[in-house]
Formats: C-alpha cells, structure tokens, sequence
C-alpha cells in the first residue's frame, strides 16, 4: 500500500521562509562594503528564521516532514547570526570601531 505524503502550506511556507532568510543573512554578511548598515540583511533573515521555526513546528504538528527541514533552516540562521553577532561585538570592541 502506498503512503501519501501530503505537504501542507504551513511546511512548504517554512522552507521558503528558511532559504528566503539564509539567502537575507548572506546577502547583508557578505555585501557590507557597498552598503552603509549591513545589519538590515542579517535581521531580516534571523526574523524570518524565527517564522520557518514557528511555521515548521506547526506543520510538523500536522504530520508534514516539511515542517523539519523548515525548523532546521531557520535554527540554522539564527545561530549563524548570534555567531556573527557575537563575533563582531567581540572585534568592534577590540580595535575600537563601533
């Protein structure tokens, strides 16, 4: 017998969401030097990896496998991002550049 997988919105939306983010975060990390405030990129990407959790958790609570990897993006970018933070901080206060 054959197993459907049905993929509800809330899982497919937390995927997009997640990728959507990463692709924010590395955009704001990696293109500071042609803008003025390379935060804006990396806090749009954390807050939609806030919402892929939020989404992925609902969806899996549904039975869709989506949900997962959404909850697995979104966590991935919100440690990415508490790194650089953390790591930026660390630098900024260390060659005094605020």
């Amino acid at each position: 017998m054959e197993q459907k997988n049905i993929h509800s919105g809330f899982g497919i939306t937390s995927i997009i969401l997640g990728i959507l983010g990463l692709i924010l975060y590395y955009i704001g990390f990696f293109f500071f030097s042609f803008v003025d405030n390379r935060l804006y990129g990396m806090i749009f990407g954390f807050i939609l990896g806030i919402i892929a959790i939020i989404l992925g958790y609902f969806a899996k609570k549904e039975g869709d496998n989506y949900g997962k990897y959404g909850i697995y993006l979104g966590s991935l970018i919100i440690v990415i991002t508490i790194i650089t933070i953390l790591l930026t901080t660390v630098t900024s206060v260390e060659t005094g550049y605020y």
